[in-house]
C-alpha cells in the first residue's frame, strides 16, 4: 500500500506552520490533502475535512 508518506509529511509541515502562525501555501496544502483522500481512503474522511476547513480559510482572506 502506498502510504504517500512525502505527501503526508508535506501536508504536516503546512499545517504546522499554520498552527504557529507562520505563513504557508493554502492552496498547496488543500491540493495534498485532496490527493490524500483520493489516495487514502482510510484516511480519506479527515483529510476532506482539512480540505473544506483550508477553502473557508480562503474566503476569510
Amino acid at each position: 500500500m502506498d502510504y504517500r508518506l512525502h505527501d503526508l509529511r508535506q501536508l504536516s509541515e503546512l499545517l504546522e506552520a499554520e498552527a504557529n502562525g507562520r505563513p504557508f501555501d493554502r492552496t498547496h496544502a488543500r491540493r495534498l490533502a485532496q490527493a490524500l483522500a483520493e489516495h487514502q481512503p482510510e484516511i480519506g474522511n479527515t483529510m476532506r475535512l482539512i480540505c473544506e476547513r483550508l477553502k473557508q480559510g480562503d474566503a476569510r482572506d
